[in-house]
């Protein structure tokens, strides 16, 4: 992959949308491809993958990597099927990987990502119609400001204490530009988000069923992914990526692999990678991320990462350094869905009143904050109540835990997805685990089966026992 440095780095893999009549500024992304069709443009980064697919009930345009993981069938049969039948879920869950979805037809314009929201797409509320894969773009295109009250926010300590930095509910930077949030579609007549799923109730599943649903997730995953890329994950002495690793070799898949250091790697970890990586005999090398570089590129890269996430962040010294090591075609596998799978809020105990705006704001503000500032609590709040809203969580959730929705839409949805902008202008990422199916059958399981690190084991034993029984830090 190629990469193209005439174009620009901050939405490296991205994509943008508008009406035809719209006048953006199109200067930053002039060396792109683009298409026009049924009023809107369309323009996509040199580097992303583009399916377009004709039929006569309308078109697809998929943005980025999409496969079928479970049943049979290929992509554009599933992409016909939902141009032709407005209400094709079932058709739609199959599919996985990293993706923007635009279906225009008759009916409806709608656009769609994949299962975790790993694509992320963004939208203006007011003013112009634009639809782009980093909120940065959008703004850049529509001339839209930074939020001063959002500038303010990420300033407080109570920010910074979090320890992950991220936005509450789906704000970004920028005060008319939302998240689309995982389960959700962008109605682009409506200028709304419509919540598809989920549509019934979880149903108990056993953990044999589960793990053959995990064996089928892996096949179709190295089967896309090995043939058309290099794949670099990281080794820690966790269970999350441990379990992608060894799906990905079970399923005869060449990886190398990273670890970082820099207080990325706590010393009782160090012997517990160091036998992880003997075992696994996978090309395998250290990398501390806090060790400035005094070059330009260096710098240039870390801007352009800040760029990437929409000014949420700062600066990667983490990006930069991958720019540094990442080999030519190289994808980065993130272990993340493997905490939606063995239910994140729901092992540490989330107490939850009944009242969402309540509930989630607490479990945004995290136990490391124990007495927030009134402008910390507000601006959550006012976020959390408008989240709830756009998200549509007033629809049926039937008998799905909201904190496994909550976990999944918000804190994967807007900062695990972003984490993913983050690195892509050092290399392309994706995330491990990441299919509704399998995080369906993770909510049937019963919790001595499912909550906690045991989960992720006893996936990684179905391909490597004994790499299961090294020592688990996290």
């Amino acid at each position: 992959m190629k990469q193209n440095l005439n174009s620009s780095l901050g939405y490296r893999f991205g994509f943008v949308m508008y009406n035809t009549t719209s006048k953006p500024n199109i200067e930053e992304i002039s060396d792109w491809n683009s298409i026009e069709k049924s009023g809107y443009k369309i323009h996509t980064h040199p580097e992303v993958n583009v399916l377009r697919f004709e039929t006569d009930f309308g078109t697809a345009i998929l943005i980025g990597d999409a496969f079928v993981c479970y049943a049979l069938g290929n992509v554009k049969d599933i992409l016909e099927k939902m141009l032709r039948e407005d209400n094709a879920w079932d058709e739609f869950d199959k599919l996985s990987g990293r993706f923007a979805l635009i279906l225009l037809s008759s009916s409806n314009v709608k656009i769609l990502h994949d299962p975790f929201g790993s694509r992320t797409v963004y939208y203006r509320e007011e003013g112009d119609f634009c639809a782009s894969s980093h909120s940065s773009l959008g703004a850049s295109l529509f001339n839209d400001k930074l939020s001063n009250d959002a500038k303010a926010f990420i300033k407080l300590p109570e920010y910074k204490q979090r320890g992950t930095g991220y936005l509450p509910g789906d704000l970004t930077m920028y005060d008319n530009i939302k998240t689309l949030i995982p389960n959700n579609y962008y109605d682009v007549a409506s200028r709304k988000s419509v919540r598809y799923w989920p549509r019934k109730n979880i149903k108990p599943v056993t953990l044999d069923d589960f793990l053959q649903l995990c064996d089928d997730y892996f096949s179709k995953l190295g089967s896309y992914f090995a043939p058309r890329y290099k794949l670099l994950l990281g080794l820690t002495g966790g269970v999350d990526t441990r379990a992608v690793i060894a799906g990905l070799r079970g399923k005869g898949c060449d990886l190398r692999l990273v670890t970082w250091t820099g207080g990325r790697l706590p010393q009782k970890e160090v012997p517990v990678v160091e036998t992880m990586a003997e075992h696994l005999d996978s090309p395998h090398f250290y990398m501390d991320p806090t060790k400035e570089v005094d070059s330009q590129k260096f710098m240039e890269i870390r801007k352009i990462a800040n760029v990437a996430t929409g000014y949420s962040r700062g600066g990667s010294r983490l990006t930069a350094h991958m720019s540094e090591v990442a080999l030519p075609g190289e994808v980065f596998v993130r272990g993340f869905g493997g905490e939606i799978l063995r239910g994140f809020y729901n092992r540490h105990k989330s107490y939850m009143s009944g009242n969402m705006v309540i509930d989630f704001s607490i479990l945004y503000k995290t136990n490391k904050i124990k007495e927030p500032s009134d402008e910390f609590s507000s601006f959550v709040l006012k976020a959390t109540k408008g989240f709830i809203q756009r998200a549509n969580y007033d629809n049926n959730t039937y008998n799905l835990d909201l904190r496994d929705l909550f976990y999944w839409e918000q804190r994967m949805g807007a900062w695990g997805a972003n984490m993913l902008n983050e690195m892509d202008p050092a290399m392309y990422s994706i995330t491990g685990l990441n299919s509704r199916p399998l995080y369906e059958a993770a909510f049937g399981l019963p919790e001595k089966e499912r909550l906690g690190a045991k989960l992720m084991l006893d996936i990684t034993a179905l391909y490597d026992k004994t790499f299961s029984e090294i020592g688990v830090v996290s």
